[in-house]
């Protein structure tokens, strides 16, 4: 009767270590995807940023290009005439319209690394719902396994 209740014990035991490593693997795992995402969203927060940055640089750039333009031409003697005015409105829509497609693609990649985030900290939620799975199924079959052995 001693041989069964050690080898029933050892067999539980072995199923309960495996369960306990499959649990922690898996935690370890669910952590780095923890990272994976803050890392992302850092990434996300960053960008905008530098994207805000960028935009009021290329602000201050069309301000002095279109006092530029207004200065060269009054100075050639086209003033304020419907040729320049509809020259500057052009060229200033034109600037514009680079610094909004210019915001469109950093809000574009900013929501890319949110949608990284997410997709990560789903990761880390499957990940650690199969590690609590395999622990209770590896605990389940180790008393399984030690019953059959006390048969």
């Amino acid at each position: 009767m001693v041989a069964p209740a050690l080898i029933a014990g050892l067999a539980f035991t072995s199923s309960f270590l495996n369960g306990v490593n499959d649990y922690n693997i898996a935690k370890a795992q669910a952590q780095s995807y923890k990272q994976q995402a803050e890392t992302y969203r850092r990434n996300a927060q960053i960008l905008r940023r530098k994207g805000s940055l960028n935009e009021d640089f290329m602000r201050a750039q069309k301000r002095a290009s279109l006092a530029e333009n207004s200065a060269s031409l009054s100075e050639a003697g086209m003033g304020e005439s419907p040729t320049t005015i509809s020259h500057l409105a052009t060229t200033s829509s034109a600037l514009e319209q680079n610094i909004l497609n210019e915001r469109y693609a950093v809000e574009t990649e900013a929501e890319n690394y949110l949608y990284q985030s997410r997709v990560a900290l789903a990761n880390a939620k499957k990940v650690k719902s199969k590690g609590r799975n395999s622990f209770a199924s590896n605990f389940v079959g180790g008393l399984s396994s030690g019953f059959n052995y006390l048969k």
